[in-house]
């Protein structure tokens, strides 16, 4: 299922470069070198930089991804099994789930953070100097240079927390002899906010750099090797960063994860009292959540027990969460969305079965650290849960995915509900008054 080229430049699946660098990532105690190196063609992989913090998570090594946090509240530590690492998990404590995130989402996120926070610190004409790596030159209309290049780059990449003086504005490019300002003129009149906001894609850009040339799986290493270029091109263009072309706009199904969810506990449990519909809103929580953070397992794992039209349907899948979901949450400057609110029954049928075992497999392993409470609430309650949760994904009756289903609220809602239209209407009456 090849994506064409469109708009000048290609979408995954089309075949990657071939073309190799090699990039040097010298430690210095907990952080990464950030080294500027000469940039180059636009079609080409490599952007001209150095890694900016970013470890990238190997499939092999996909449980201490530090896109993800700790289990936390759940049972915490690292999961097991394929693509499993899951977030803050909450027992039907969002105080709880918050903790065991913050406690265990490492490295990676903060990293990148902190380097952005670098950059935005600079002054303006090192701000430009970063920016005109990655801008075309305007010099004249038959330049073709797409970034400019230092003559004299150092020989030894400096300490990241090391100011380095910035080149002057006259500086010659190495590549097309125009200087430094020529590739940054369209940028003279950019206020502070607009320079921040592209150099913030250029950071993401340099992550993904590291991505493409880490990456072993090759479906993802083509996702990545897009998003790459995409981000390359809106700094070329001053444009906001956008997923564009047959890859279509979320939400991708209706309704969503999350509503078909909602719809299943509403239909399941509103006949129970209060405390119990609770606990299975709670457990409910839980698995959104645990979706919301799990990785999801790459195509080519998937191949050999699927079929060719399911595997398909997987890899567009797959592409849309990488591009909408997991990576956004490194690179902040594309559009994030969880994966719960732009996925629907399709998606959740083809993970369902991968999603439960690992989740059960990982509570099983982990209870003899949980506290009695915790125990009853995921090894007993849980599975029943997940069972009947299952029984309505895959029928094809089930109202809880019909888009014009309309639960019954439980007896305390309701009243809720009641209440709140009424203090609104005496709201209303008191204002007219």
């Amino acid at each position: 299922t090849g994506f064409n080229k469109t708009q000048g430049f290609s979408y995954p699946y089309n075949q990657p470069s071939t073309s190799t660098t090699t990039i040097v990532l010298p430690h210095h105690g907990s952080q990464f070198s950030y080294n500027v190196m000469a940039s180059r063609d636009s079609e080409d992989t490599g952007s001209g930089s150095g890694a900016s913090g970013l470890v990238h998570h190997q499939h092999q090594n996909s449980q201490t991804s530090s896109m993800t946090a700790a289990v936390g509240a759940a049972g915490g530590g690292a999961g097991s099994g394929g693509g499993m690492p899951v977030g803050a998990v909450a027992a039907g404590s969002s105080q709880a789930a918050g903790a065991g995130e913050a406690a265990g989402r490492v490295s990676n996120v903060q990293r990148i953070q902190q380097k952005k926070a670098q950059v935005r610190a600079w002054p303006r004409d090192k701000k430009l100097e970063k920016l005109a790596i990655y801008s075309s030159c305007r010099a004249d209309e038959n330049c073709r240079c797409n970034g400019w290049k230092n003559p004299t780059p150092p020989a030894h990449p400096a300490r990241p927390d090391t100011p380095q003086p910035a080149a002057p504005p006259s500086q010659p490019c190495r590549s097309c002899t125009h200087t430094l300002g020529d590739h940054v003129s369209h940028l003279e009149s950019a206020g502070d906010d607009d320079l921040d906001r592209l150099l913030s894609i250029v950071v993401d850009v340099e992550n993904l750099f590291i991505c493409v040339h880490r990456e072993e799986d090759p479906d993802t290493k083509q996702v990545y090797s897009y998003l790459f270029r995409r981000l390359r091109k809106c700094i070329l263009q001053v444009s906001p960063p956008t997923v564009e072309g047959p890859l279509g706009t979320p939400p991708f199904e209706r309704p969503s994860i999350f509503k078909g969810v909602t719809n299943f506990v509403l239909h399941k449990f509103n006949h129970l009292q209060q405390k119990d519909f609770q606990m299975m809103s709670d457990l409910a929580k839980m698995f959104l959540h645990c979706l919301n953070h799990w990785r999801l397992e790459t195509p080519s794992a998937r191949r050999a027990h699927t079929t060719v039209e399911e595997s398909s349907a997987y890899k567009v899948n797959y592409t849309r969460w990488l591009c909408f979901s997991y990576v956004p949450q490194l690179c902040d400057s594309l559009p994030h969305h969880e994966t719960t609110t732009i996925f629907g029954r399709t998606f959740l049928r083809a993970v369902f079965h991968t999603l439960r075992k690992q989740l059960l497999d990982k509570f099983r392993a982990e209870k003899d650290k949980m506290p009695a409470e915790k125990k009853l609430l995921l090894l007993n309650h849980f599975p029943r849960f997940l069972s009947m949760l299952e029984e309505e994904v895959y029928s094809n009756t089930s109202p809880i995915w019909d888009t014009d289903y309309r639960p019954q609220l439980p007896p305390h809602l309701h009243n809720q509900a009641a209440e709140r239209e009424e203090r609104s209407e005496k709201e209303m009456i008191c204002q007219r008054a």
